[in-house]
């Protein structure tokens, strides 16, 4: 049996990250999201990804959630199609372990400006929740490998590049089997026409799911009805994990394969606290949280109260 690469599958077959950003101008939250694919069964969800485009008639066509704007029952929204298609997979290999996805949100709102360097506010927040992002995630779901990274070129790709090989330099407590695998780093472009390589598809399956979770908290416009059954069609999983209550329910059948937290709870973190080198401990400085309504939610609680006052 081959693994993602086409490489016969052996016990050192861990991980491979996809990474993709997104910035949400209405609520002034940048989004990071990692995707880890499984090697031993990459190449089964790769073909399934191909595979669904294909019966759209969409091979090698790229799928950007922004561009969702017709409708599934539209003749002209096969891409809608494909990307619900998309997430009924992503469930369905969520559910399995065969991936995991980490969702990172940073309010820029309740961040102060901490860097004196010659880089722009919005590419120092950029870069430092890159990496604290990618902290959080190889934490939460203990992962010990990562034997191949590609990011979505064009944002800082050199940079974003330094920040992974700075990780194996006392993160991981575990050498040489606990680690991100350096030589393996490459800013992909999600155009396959560009990349040549097939794995584009998977920077655009994060670019889908980050665009899903994104969108689940602001109130969306009329014409973009592709993007909103794709909400519907995940919103289920986001709202498993925008409460804490529901969100660390060790029986889910999610648990420790899919994950939503938010940064900062407010903007009165010191520049000490915030540079700190223990990523815990800016995290709990600066309280990372995951209980954040989706705005369905607030519409229904807003309903609530017009009710209770009647």
């Amino acid at each position: 049996m081959k693994d993602l690469f086409g490489q016969e599958i052996n016990l050192n077959s861990k991980f491979t990250l996809f990474h993709d950003e997104s910035n949400c101008e209405i609520s002034g939250f940048l989004y990071h999201g990692f995707l880890f694919v499984n090697n031993k069964g990459g190449r089964e969800i790769l073909d399934k990804l191909k595979g669904i485009k294909k019966s759209h008639n969409r091979e090698n066509r790229e799928i950007h959630f922004n561009e969702l704007n017709q409708h599934s029952k539209s003749p002209n929204g096969a891409k809608t199609n494909i990307a619900l298609e998309w997430l009924d997979l992503a469930k369905e290999k969520l559910e399995s372990d065969s991936i995991k996805f980490y969702l990172f949100g940073i309010n820029k709102s309740n961040i102060n400006d901490f860097w004196n360097n010659q880089k722009t506010f919005d590419e120092n927040v950029y870069l430092e929740f890159f990496e604290i992002g990618l902290k959080s995630a190889i934490r939460w779901f203990n992962l010990d490998r990562i034997t191949c990274t590609f990011l979505d070129n064009g944002k800082h790709d050199a940079e974003r590049r330094r920040r992974i090989c700075w990780l194996n330099n006392g993160f991981f407590t575990k050498k040489p089997s606990h680690e991100i695998n350096t030589k393996n780093v490459r800013a992909l472009s999600s155009d396959e026409t560009v990349s040549k390589s097939e794995f584009s598809n998977f920077i655009q399956l994060v670019d889908i799911l980050t665009g899903v979770a994104r969108s689940s908290f602001v109130q969306m416009g009329e014409s973009q009805k592709g993007q909103k059954e794709c909400v519907d069609k995940f919103i289920d999983i986001v709202e498993r994990f925008n409460n804490r209550k529901k969100a660390y329910n060790t029986k889910s059948k999610y648990w420790k394969k899919f994950c939503i937290q938010f940064f900062p709870t407010q903007n009165a973190l010191t520049k000490q606290e915030f540079l700190d080198n223990d990523i815990q401990n800016v995290l709990k400085r600066g309280v990372a949280y995951c209980d954040r309504p989706t705005y369905k939610q607030c519409l229904a609680e807003e309903q609530n109260l017009k009710f209770s006052f009647k």
